[in-house]
């Protein structure tokens, strides 16, 4: 350190960073204390406080990492409140998109390249703070997005730039509903970063434009394989976050899409192993509960929650912790999940009660894929349960209601991935409205949508639901038809543990 303190300096932020990706958190402390103690100002240190909040974020010590961020932006003289207020943040997101509309594609390639050191330090710290956000407060992500595009605008471009366009244009979908807007910049993303050269970064970006914004125009199914590609080619760069998040996606979308149930089984198996061996702990238990939704769907016995390092004996325990900690983003997670499932085995009295547990409040308005669906089958169950439940029919009446204003406008955006979804809202609603030709025909067109659209698992539901409206009208002939064709889905999707489930029912 007295003989030549650059490259001390730089050995131990390696030291740091190799400790980092691989696995072995517990070593970084050792590294980071001796910069610390031994650097001549902040900006010395600046590199293994990055490491150490990602450390701690790949850890699933989100909290810590967050406090980590919000002491570092001050010293970097950005400093950000971590107060969420709608009346400041709506105002700020309308600004943003106001500066934005000054520039044109090419005005907005030719912005300057930011010089100032602390400023590009603060967009990196911004920008890996993200998936944070999403786990302990996603209504915290349009002030990062803002100050990231507001810094980009005033100082200039980073190669961070392009994901702070990424997060503006997802929380314009979310927050301003405006998704078409959002999907014309964020194909502007891809050209930030090939200004800086930043081929390394394309993958992460390419994981995050799909998963978060891109499918709400592009048939899931094309989305998936993206997905599929993003894992291998993240990790080549070394970023371990990013790469499990791109495994953990592909297996949520392949399962949501439709896609083979046992190849989906196959890869969550897989990907916990990996996780485990990585020290993932908070995705092993997000792998876990979807894992444990595609185990009941094929009927295995196998037990997703025995994992090395683990310590919770099941779904239960871990729902517990999560609401016991504060943590109802992922908690969240696990009760999409239930509901999912519910509805395929036809347990919407058990949905419905997942249903009341869930925090609309952070879900609200969210367009992660898991948050979309739910609208879905949340839809699909309130019109159950205004059927079944007379003494509460006006306030599921409002949930499903709610359902296919969100799907109509979805649709606009998609035709492919939400018409299908649309129609069997409709379907439910004016079954539930004793409107039953109607309703048998919006059952007919949203399966011949989903057969058309190549959503089988939700071809066989349905089928199975319009067998329900020929069983209430007496039609045994065409329920008999229909359930018939609900199994065979099922058969293909490789659903044997649903389709033993309703056979024995």
């Amino acid at each position: 350190w007295e003989r030549n303190h650059e490259l001390s300096l730089r050995l131990h932020e390696s030291m740091c960073h190799a400790c980092y990706l691989n696995a072995l958190p517990d070593r970084v402390p050792a590294y980071t204390d001796m910069v610390i103690s031994h650097a001549d100002d902040f900006m010395d240190q600046v590199k293994c406080h990055h490491i150490t909040m990602q450390t701690l974020a790949s850890t699933g010590n989100f909290q810590k990492a967050f406090d980590k961020f919000f002491e570092v932006m001050k010293q970097l003289g950005e400093e950000l409140s971590p107060n969420v207020d709608p009346s400041i943040i709506f105002p700020a997101m309308y600004a943003t998109k106001n500066d934005l509309s000054k520039y044109s594609t090419k005005d907005l390639m030719n912005i300057p390249k930011m010089t100032d050191k602390r400023k590009q330090w603060a967009m990196t710290f911004m920008d890996s703070i993200i998936p944070c956000v999403f786990v302990i407060s996603p209504l915290f992500l349009p002030t990062i997005a803002n100050r990231m595009m507001s810094l980009s605008i005033r100082c200039g471009l980073t190669k961070e730039s392009s994901f702070g366009l990424y997060a503006y244009c997802y929380c314009l979908g979310c927050m301003l509903q405006d998704i078409d807007e959002g999907y014309h910049w964020i194909k502007v993303t891809r050209l930030m970063l090939e200004r800086f050269n930043a081929t390394e970064l394309c993958p992460k970006l390419k994981l995050v434009q799909y998963s978060f914004l891109i499918y709400m125009k592009e048939p899931l199914q094309s989305v998936t394989n993206v997905l599929f590609h993003c894992r291998e080619d993240i990790m080549m760069v070394g970023d371990v976050e990013y790469a499990i998040l791109s495994a953990h996606f592909h297996c949520q979308f392949a399962v949501l899409s439709g896609a083979s149930l046992s190849n989906a089984e196959k890869e969550c198996d897989s990907l916990s192993k990996e996780m485990v061996r990585l020290k993932q702990t908070q995705s092993i238990l997000e792998n876990a509960s979807i894992h444990h939704m595609v185990l009941q769907l094929i009927g295995s016995d196998k037990d997703p929650f025995a994992i090395p390092g683990i310590t919770y004996k099941d779904e239960d325990e871990v729902l517990d912790h999560l609401e016991s900690s504060g943590n109802v983003v992922f908690a969240n997670s696990i009760y999409i999940h239930r509901v999912v499932t519910a509805c395929f085995f036809r347990r919407y009295e058990y949905a419905a009660d997942m249903i009341e547990k869930y925090h609309s409040e952070v879900g609200k308005g969210s367009l992660v894929l898991s948050a979309v669906m739910y609208a879905f089958y949340e839809g699909l169950v309130a019109f159950r349960m205004a059927r079944s439940r007379p003494n509460d029919e006006k306030k599921w009446l409002v949930k499903g209601e709610s359902a296919i204003q969100r799907y109509e406008t979805w649709t606009t955006h998609s035709e492919w991935n939400f018409e299908n979804k649309y129609l069997l809202l409709e379907a439910e609603s004016l079954f539930s409205q004793c409107n039953y030709d109607s309703a048998e025909k919006k059952y007919i067109a949203s399966i011949e949508s989903a057969r058309r659209h190549k959503f089988i698992h939700e071809q066989g539901l349905a089928l199975d639901l319009l067998a329900s409206l020929y069983k209430f009208r007496g039609d045994s002939d065409k329920e008999t038809e229909c359930l018939e064709g609900a199994y065979g889905c099922y058969e293909t999707w490789g659903a044997h543990g649903l389709l033993s489930h309703i056979r024995n029912e």
